[in-house]
């Protein structure tokens, strides 16, 4: 009774961290939306505060109802999967890691549009396209410059 005591408490804190950085993926997923760039900064230290302290946790050595010796995250998943008060638990903890994984996602792919969208706005300032795909008269693949000078702003 002791080690579901426990189980479930760590699983408690789990659920606690991860809907934390769940709140703060969403919050930083809406100020790449608005390119809130200051306030982007600041859900990304959150963020490393809160996957470090993920990343800290630890599985306490328990003992199942056999006394067999739990020491290991698959051991305790296992553990939590085959008793009943704790399963629903787990389960709520594996949906929300697994929308963590999404929304990251999601953000990392909006990082990479908004960079690439930056750089290819700041090549045509500079006067060139180097995404043009022109191709010289030897087959290669050429930039290809739009003025005689670079455009200033």
């Amino acid at each position: 009774m002791k080690n579901r005591q426990i189980a479930q408490t760590l699983i408690r804190v789990w659920i606690q961290d991860y809907q934390s950085l769940h709140d703060i993926l969403k919050a930083e997923q809406k100020a790449l939306e608005q390119r809130n760039f200051d306030q982007l900064a600041n859900y990304i230290k959150e963020k490393g505060d809160v996957v470090s302290r993920i990343n800290q946790h630890e599985v306490p050595q328990l003992f199942d109802d056999a006394g067999n010796l739990i020491a290991q995250l698959n051991q305790f998943k296992l553990f939590c999967e085959n008793q009943p008060n704790l399963n629903q638990e787990w389960q709520k903890l594996l949906d929300l890691i697994k929308q963590c994984s999404i929304k990251n996602e999601v953000n990392a792919r909006l990082i990479k549009l908004l960079n690439d969208s930056s750089r290819r706005t700041f090549n045509l300032i500079k006067g060139f396209d180097p995404d043009n795909n022109v191709y010289n008269a030897k087959g290669n693949q050429s930039t290809v410059r739009y003025y005689n000078s670079s455009v200033s702003a």
